[in-house]
Parts: C-alpha cells; structure tokens; sequence
C-alpha cells in the first residue's frame, strides 16, 4: 500500500535520479580489475603492475584492463610503455580516461602542447559521454576533467587557458547545485560536489599568479572553508607565507596534515607539506621513500629528492631526481627542485639552466618557490 508519506519518498526519489544522475546504487562484485585499480588509486603502482603483467593477454582485449596498465606505467615512471599500451588497435583513443593518460605521459615528457591537446580532447570525450552535465553527477565527471586541463595549463604557464578552465568547471557545478533549489529537491550542503574546490583553488592561483593579490584571497577563503584536498591547502599555506604571514600559513599546514593523515594516496604530498613546514622529520623521509619505492614517477622522485636535499643527503637527492630531468620534464616546481639542489652542489651551470628553465614555463608556479628561484638565479647570474 503507497502512503501519502511513501508516495512522497518516492517522489523525491525520482526526482533525485534526473537531478544527481544516479539510480538506485547497487554492489559491484569485486573484480581483479577492481582490487587492481584501488592499488592503483592507493600509490601502489609496482604491485598493480605485477598483477597487471600476470594477466597480460586480458590486457591485450580489455580496454579497463589497458587502461589500467598505461596508468601502472604512468605510475612507474614507465611513460613511453604507457602510451604504446593505449596506442595499440582498440584501445579507445576516444576514451575520456586514456586521453588523460596520454596527456600526463607527453607532459611527463616536456611535450606540453601535445599534453594540453590531448587533455581538451578528454574533455570533450567525457561531455560526449555523459546523460548530461545539468545533473550534479553530470557536472561534478566534466568539472574534474576541466580542472585538470586548467591544472595543466597552469603548470606550463598558461594562465589565461587555465583561468577559462576553471571558471567553466566552477559555472557547471554552480548551475547543477543552483537546479537543485530551484526544483526543491532535498540535498546535502556540505556533499563536496556541491562546491567545485579544486576549480576554486586553481582560479586563486591564477590570480594570485597575475598580481591580483585581493582577488586571489578572496578566492582562497572559500577554499578554506571547503577544501578536503590538502594539495590545495598546502597553496594556501604558500600563498600566506609570500604574504610574510606564517601563523596564517602554519594553520593551513596543520589542517592539510590532518587531512592526509593516514592516506596513502597523499603520501607524497603529505611529506612535502612537512618539508615546507620546516620541518625535516623522519616521517617525511619515510613516506618518501615509501611512495618512490611504490612508483618511482617523476613526481616521486621529485618528492624524496627534494625531502632528502632538505636534510642534508644533496648528493643522493641529485642522483634520484637525474631520472626525471633526462624524460624532458618541465614542470617548473620539479625543476626548480634540480635547480636549487645542483645549485648546493656547487654545478653552478646546471643550477642556472634548471632555475631559467622552471621560470621560463612559469614565473609565478608557486608563491614562494618561484621567488626562490628568482633570487636564487639572479645570484647565480
């Protein structure tokens, strides 16, 4: 028998469906693919791979199967293995998801307009595949994907693409969260895809980039009231510390080290964040070492080098991060990293390449580091 209160229920109910875009959930069976992209997903990209490999004749025919295996490459360090896995016949080259992995292998590379090409491209593959993008389900998969394209962007120096990026991410998340009141359908405030955070925090980063100092905290102060992401916190911290603020910036730290506490998916950004804390403890060894151990990326190698550099072991930090700089990367945080530890070392030419390198893509990649590397290079000259 339906009640006036279960017809109500249901009504809601309904009108939750065309509004989020999900139906009633159900439970996956747990899969090998599925244990298999949760390593992934945990930093544990040596272990997937060994599993991965096992069944390499699945990944011959599965597009998931390829799919994860170009992102166990990824996470490896492996970036020409990883595009050659989605460049064979029916790998999806249209696939939202692939796409991205070529983007990241290219930009890995130092190939950042193919990088940025092959990103747009995955944009416009995941709105081609989505119901809709008026849902908050909708709007949340295409916001991600253009946050990440304006991360890209950001990261190879080009603010006004980024900023258009993000300010898109940030209106479609708006506009399906503003349909929800508008349609009176019950929803919870504080669901992290109600505020588009990781857009928000890109835009204040653009202007904080550009000089526009007021607008740029403005923008942050809605990041910190919402953010989950400690990555993002940690750019607040910075962004307070350029403004000669640390107890500002120390209460950002605090909270972006409660959030990636005991998450193994935030291990390297954990261990940076205790680093630019000023502290040179051995947790943060520790979890450097961990997540290189478990994929030695560029970013990996990024993180230990820069940890060890930070306590005083420079000539191993060189020799991990090497790797990294022979792939052609030109992400100017990690160059700027190779630049002040060559610089230590005394390879006063390295260290003046490295330096003009990471401020040539980027002048403005980072508050502090970037002025760091400006002073640092102008005492070099």
């Amino acid at each position: 028998m339906i009640t006036k209160s279960n017809y109500k229920n249901t009504f809601f109910s309904i009108l939750a469906i065309f509004a989020f875009g999900t139906p009633c959930l159900a439970v996956e069976r747990e899969s090998p693919a599925h244990e298999t992209a949760k390593l992934i997903d945990a930093g544990r990209y040596r272990e997937a791979l060994s599993l991965l490999e096992k069944g390499d004749s699945q990944a011959e025919k599965d597009l998931e199967a390829r799919t994860l295996l170009a992102r166990a490459y990824l996470g490896t360090g492996r970036y020409r293995e990883a595009e050659t896995t989605l460049a064979k016949p029916g790998a999806g080259v249209a696939d939202p998801a692939a796409l991205e992995i070529l983007a990241r292998a290219a930009e890995a590379q130092g190939n950042l307009d193919r990088a940025i090409g092959l990103m747009t491209e995955a944009v416009e593959a995941k709105r081609k595949s989505l119901a809709s993008t008026e849902t908050v389900e909708g709007a949340s998969a295409l916001a991600e994907y253009r946050t990440r394209l304006g991360e890209l962007a950001f990261r190879a120096g080009r603010l006004d693409p980024a900023k258009e990026q993000f300010q898109k991410a940030v209106s479609l998340v708006n506009q399906a969260h503003a349909k929800l009141h508008e349609q009176g359908i019950p929803h919870d405030e504080s669901d992290p895809r109600m505020f588009a955070a990781g857009a928000t925090a890109g835009l204040a980063q653009v202007y904080a980039a550009k000089g526009d100092n007021a607008r740029a905290e403005r923008t942050w102060r809605g990041v910190a009231a919402r953010a989950s992401d400690p990555t993002s916190l940690a750019n607040l911290a910075a962004f307070s510390l350029a403004k000669n603020d640390p107890k500002t910036a120390r209460r950002h730290f605090d909270r972006a080290l409660r959030l990636s506490e005991n998450k193994p998916a935030y291990r390297r950004a954990r261990a940076l964040i205790l680093i630019d804390r000023g502290e040179t403890s051995d947790e943060a060894l520790t979890l450097a070492e961990a997540a290189y151990k478990d994929g030695p990326d560029i970013y990996a190698r990024d993180t230990l080098a820069w940890v060890l550099h930070r306590r005083g072991d420079t000539g191993r930090a060189w020799e991990i991060l090497g790797p990294a700089l022979t792939v052609g990367t030109r992400d100017p945080l990690v160059l700027y990293h190779a630049g002040a530890i060559a610089q230590a070392l005394g390879k006063r030419e390295d260290a003046k390449r490295l330096l003009a390198q990471a401020l040539a893509t980027n002048p403005a990649f980072d508050p502090v580091a970037a002025r760091d590397a400006q002073q640092a290079l102008e005492r070099l000259r």
